[in-house]
């Protein structure tokens, strides 16, 4: 009944009716993975062969710039399904670093029955392509927004560009003169403007590291 809930609780499955529901349990295979603190889940660049869900626990989520010059570490929470537009398109691979905070449960779904489930029931197909499609959104909605005409602006939409979500704490680890190159501002205006948010309360920065208590308050 416990695992039940928590399947009924993942956006995929959300909707379904209890028949439905008992049916995929019934014919599908499901594999069960504990993760204890500070384990590693998944690893930038692991093929993405299975859907993983988080059923419980928190995990922190590591994201590189494609050089490794600059990261953002955030955190996410149960119930909650590991980049499940990386099962399908071009690049089918990890492009986060996946790390328990808590002992973690993880269950995965082979692709096959992933594929094999969005055909026998709609609803489940509907589920994910409004989960892909969000996802899509997201990514490509700020490039569309206004250009900040100030030095905080410029450095806030920055920070808030590189989250995948807008909220909770964020951990920025990026030296001084990889923020002003990616913003276009001198060190010193950086510099000066990362003072001033510290100084209202909004972040604390130190030695290439700038730690966000709440995004949305930024």
């Amino acid at each position: 009944m416990i695992f039940y809930n928590k399947l009924a609780a993942t956006p995929l499955f959300q909707g379904l009716t209890n028949s439905d529901l008992t049916q995929i349990i019934g014919q599908t295979k499901f594999s069960f993975y504990k993760f204890a603190s500070d384990k590693t889940i998944r690893n930038e660049g692991e093929p993405c062969r299975s859907m993983a869900f988080l059923l419980s626990g928190t995990a922190r989520v590591i994201t590189y710039s494609d050089d490794h010059g600059f990261s953002v570490e955030e955190t996410i929470a149960a119930p909650y399904i590991l980049q499940p537009e990386r099962l399908f398109g071009l690049n089918q691979r990890y492009t986060h670093n996946f790390i328990a905070n808590s002992e973690c449960d993880i269950m995965e779904i082979d692709k096959n029955d992933i594929l094999r489930l969005t055909d026998e029931f709609v609803i489940l197909r509907i589920n994910l392509l409004n989960i892909i499609s969000t996802l899509s959104q997201k990514a490509t909605r700020h490039l569309w927004q206004p250009s900040p005409d100030n030095d905080e602006g410029r450095i806030i939409r920055f920070l808030k560009s590189r989250c995948s979500s807008p909220v909770g704490k964020k951990t920025i680890r990026i030296k001084m003169t990889r923020l002003a190159q990616e913003t276009g501002l001198g060190r010193l205006a950086v510099s000066k403007e990362l003072n001033r948010l510290q100084e209202r309360g909004l972040l604390v920065f130190s030695r290439g590291i700038i730690t966000i208590t709440n995004m949305e308050k930024l």
